[in-house]
């Protein structure tokens, strides 16, 4: 054979083995780059009242964290999150059911519930499996101050009494106030009702002895506040602690019988539900929350505008912190160490960036955030103020 032709034999192989290697670094590459964009799932369960007459905060509850959750699956970061949803009707039993099949599943964080209640009955279970809780609308006083499983991104509920009793002493002086609120969720309803009455009271204002009800169809509305004038004739306002529904049929009935009586309202009736079913009665009602619904900041208008495109209404104060507590949720997983326990990384984190404000947090994983509050003009919610919660 030629030199000529052993130069062609030998640089035809080079060209194959050349090919070969540009294939095997091809191919490399893309499974490093595959290996390097591919998430780590990370489930999250998510129990809460889809159904009942707890719904409405149930349904807030499940858009805030549904948004949240779209957002880091479509994001770049290194993990995707699984939403495993199931409904808990309001129902404690149902309530610690769900919990049980999350842990069963493997599942080490949860969120969800929507009342304090409905916490208070998993909390126990949630510790003894190691689980976390986040906790979107569980501010009672209960859980305050405790090295628990319950991170929460809202404040303690006794800050929004104080705060109402305080503006209500403020501008209309020592009046006489009845008090209603609902035992279904009395973990949350009557620590907000008692600390309602002792700052009000301090301040020369009285509170009638507080009338315990639990929510039912047909609702008990007009019995009830006859029930409490009965008791108290000399009534000039009414303090109520119950859902946005129940609050505004509370309301309709004292303004029929006491129409320029005051109506003081808690956070957990703050959203467009109060107004639907409070109508005129409503009018001119005391809130104090950590959300204000027509807050004009930039970073509240673009999850407004976001929320409104995905689900085509204004976002409660429900979404709102559900969705803040998914992101407490991805800032913990940020800086989370291998083989740590989440507990250790969620207490890390000790300020977030939420929807309208900062958040801090202490060492036990409460929250800090400003208070607003807010009354009802012309069935608009209208801030009145915002001022640092006394916790």
């Amino acid at each position: 054979m030629s030199l000529r032709g052993q130069s062609k034999e030998q640089e035809a192989s080079d060209n194959t083995l050349r090919h070969i290697v540009l294939c095997i670094l091809v191919v490399t590459s893309l499974f490093i780059s595959f290996s390097c964009h591919r998430k780590i799932t990370y489930p999250l369960g998510f129990s809460t009242s889809l159904t009942g007459r707890g719904s409405s905060l149930g349904k807030d509850l499940y858009e805030g964290t549904l948004l949240a959750v779209e957002e880091i699956n479509q994001g770049e970061g290194p993990f995707r999150i699984k939403l495993v949803v199931r409904d808990d009707e309001g129902d404690p039993a149902r309530a610690l059911a769900n919990a049980k099949e999350f842990a069963g599943m493997g599942i080490e964080v949860v969120m969800g519930y929507a009342t304090s209640a409905l916490a208070a009955e998993v909390l126990p279970f949630l510790e003894e499996k190691k689980m976390i809780l986040l906790g979107a609308s569980l501010s009672s006083p209960i859980f305050d101050k405790k090295d628990d499983a319950l991170f929460r991104v809202v404040n303690s509920s006794t800050s929004e009494a104080r705060a109402v009793a305080d503006h209500i002493a403020e501008t209309f002086g020592s009046r006489i106030f009845l008090s209603i609120y609902d035992q279904g969720n009395a973990a949350y309803a009557e620590a907000w009702a008692n600390t309602f009455r002792n700052r009000y009271q301090a301040r020369g204002g009285i509170v009638a002895p507080s009338i315990p009800f639990r929510t039912r169809t047909p609702p008990l509305y007009l019995e009830l506040i006859d029930e409490a004038l009965q008791k108290e004739p000399r009534a000039e306002g009414l303090c109520v602690v119950a859902s946005s529904i129940d609050t505004g049929g509370f309301a309709q009935v004292f303004r029929q019988r006491v129409p320029e009586g005051i109506v003081a309202v808690s956070g957990w009736a703050n959203n467009w539900d109060l107004i639907t079913y409070g109508g005129k009665a409503i009018e001119g009602a005391i809130i104090a929350q950590s959300h204000n619904p027509v807050d004009p900041s930039p970073g509240f208008l673009r999850f407004k505008a976001r929320f409104q495109e995905a689900f085509g209404r204004i976002p409660p104060f429900g979404a709102v912190h559900a969705y803040e507590a998914v992101k407490y949720l991805e800032a913990a997983l940020k800086v989370r160490k291998a083989g740590e326990p989440l507990k250790g990384a969620l207490k890390r984190i000790r300020e977030l960036e939420g929807v309208q404000r900062k958040i801090r947090f202490d060492e036990s994983g409460d929250a800090c955030r400003p208070l607003f509050i807010l009354t009802v003009k012309e069935r608009v919610f209208t801030l009145i103020s915002e001022r640092e919660p006394e916790l």
